[in-house]
């Protein structure tokens, strides 16, 4: 692994679909969420700063040092903060974006 490449994180974001309202967290160590408790409380934390979300909701993970971001949809807010629903989405979306990494010597984010 290449010293001076800076880590970015990986950015763990909730959208409201309906009013476009975003909110987001980047996590430098992204590997703590795949513990279900902690995923599923960074979900319920994105929720509440979200607020009231009518309609539709979209969970996102993005890799920011390579820019793969993937997304899962919700029919509802509380769909999305179901403690289950929200630790497999969390861990199911970092995979993929892991998955799209090149190499494993580029991989900057502590995997």
């Amino acid at each position: 692994m290449d010293v001076a490449t800076e880590n970015k994180g990986y950015t763990l974001g909730l959208k409201n679909r309906e009013t476009g309202q975003d909110v987001s967290k980047v996590y430098m160590k992204p590997m703590a969420l795949y513990v279900p408790a902690v995923a599923a409380a960074a979900v319920a934390t994105l929720a509440r700063t979200l607020g009231e979300a009518r309609g539709s909701v979209v969970l996102t993970v993005t890799n920011n040092n390579n820019g793969v971001s993937v997304d899962k949809d919700f029919a509802t807010l509380e769909d999305a903060t179901d403690e289950t629903n929200a630790a497999d989405a969390v861990k199911a979306l970092i995979n993929i974006v892991r998955g799209y990494d090149d190499d494993d010597e580029h991989n900057v984010c502590g995997w």
